[in-house]
């Protein structure tokens, strides 16, 4: 304090009067704790080795706490670390050399970082499974019907999972503040700029929206007992999954805990001694759990709403075994029947894992679902009434005769 009284130009007077006061009672604080310095010496007289401490804020050596200052600012800017030493009769604190900060990458070798690997190829699979090989990205259920069959449940499970789990973490940066590294979340980023605010909502609208593929698998299991009323709920519950996701992760984020108490356990005597300081944890199982959650409780509530509403639905014209349960259901027959018969278009066809090819009125198909090829033969006389009513789009359709 007299350094800084002799050296600097304060305006506020009480300024130095509260800065020493202060620094008296964290002294105090830090002689009750007892840090010491410790040194092994060598008497000349005997040749017998001593043990040497030293408490930094040693009332009788008041010189000293300049540089005792400086060992408890190391300390308090996690430069230096203090171990205590507790034994049967005595303890000691002892203060470290000190401790630089080391770079070092994620070991490849550990599971989280194979699994996460793995999820995030899966990811890539379905979506490039439905980008290359799936035409008519203009229809709705194409996510639903194509995800199914062209790509399987467990891997719309796997991104489902995927997504939760993104949604279920709070993204944390590290930041050095005045040479301080601090864990800073996304959502308390100083100075953000509008820009990175709008994207960082974006984000987290898009990833709400993956919440849906979970949604699809349940929806397309539990069709065996929705039937009729599947395409008057899924649609709603589709929109109700990635509405409530998307407002609960915008309003209320996951959050981080973590925990600071060092423990320390031997695991050679004398030779190493193995310590945590803390656990930070990033995911949040409740979290997840709601959004499960949320998932099954859509299709619930979405169901009860239509079966109440609508109590005695009749059932689906369309009864083809070409089609799948999604395609039976949430595929609109309008005006592609004829005679009790449903024409399937091209792309339709496509999304539900039929590919075709036609000569002259017969069709050959092969159904991807099952590996089987077909062969559809459609009368020339029939083809000929459909071209004289005028119903063209059938012409090029499969007739499923079965």
């Amino acid at each position: 304090m007299n350094f800084l009284s002799n050296t600097s130009i304060v305006t506020d007077p009480t300024l130095l009067p509260s800065l020493r006061e202060k620094a008296l009672v964290a002294q105090k604080d830090m002689l009750d704790i007892g840090v010491h310095l410790i040194q092994y010496g060598l008497r000349n007289s005997d040749g017998n080795i001593t043990f040497l401490k030293y408490n930094i804020f040693d009332p009788r050596y008041p010189v000293f706490h300049y540089n005792a200052w400086y060992f408890t600012m190391d300390w308090a800017a996690a430069n230096r670390e203090v171990l205590s030493f507790q034994g049967d009769k005595s303890s000691l604190n002892v203060l470290t050399s000190p401790l630089y900060d080391v770079a070092s990458l994620v070991n490849p070798l550990e599971s989280p970082v194979n699994v996460a690997f793995y999820i995030r190829y899966a990811c890539f699979y379905v979506t490039m499974i439905i980008i290359c090989y799936v035409e008519g990205l203009n229809l709705f259920e194409l996510n639903r019907v194509a995800g199914i069959i062209w790509i399987d449940r467990t891997f719309l499970f796997i991104r489902s999972m995927a997504a939760i789990c993104l949604l279920s973490t709070e993204v944390l940066s590290l930041d050095t503040i005045n040479r301080i590294w601090h864990l800073v979340s996304a959502s308390d980023v100083l100075n953000e700029s509008p820009s990175d605010k709008a994207i960082r909502v974006l984000k987290v609208f898009l990833a709400a929206g993956e919440v849906s593929w979970l949604g699809f698998v349940l929806s397309d299991i539990f069709m065996v007992v929705t039937a009729q009323y599947t395409p008057a709920y899924v649609f709603k519950c589709n929109f109700m999954v990635w509405g409530i996701a998307a407002l609960l992760s915008w309003a209320s984020p996951a959050t981080h805990t973590a925990t600071m108490q060092r423990q320390c356990t031997q695991v050679h005597v004398d030779y190493q001694l193995v310590c945590t300081s803390g656990t930070i944890s990033i995911g949040s199982f409740g979290r997840f759990m709601a959004l499960v959650g949320i998932c099954v409780g859509s299709i619930t509530v979405c169901y009860l709403f239509e079966r109440i509403r609508h109590p005695a639905l009749p059932p689906t014209r369309q009864d083809s075994f070409f089609l799948s349960s999604s395609a039976k259901y949430v595929f609109e027959p309008g005006r592609w029947m004829d005679h009790n018969i449903y024409y399937l278009d091209a792309s339709s066809a496509v999304i539900n894992g039929i590919l075709s090819l036609r000569f002259s009125n017969i069709f050959y198909i092969l159904d991807l679902k099952i590996w089987r090829i077909f062969v559809i033969e459609e009368p020339a006389e029939k083809r000929a009434r459909l071209e004289r009513d005028g119903e063209l789009h059938l012409l090029s359709a499969i007739p499923l005769t079965d």
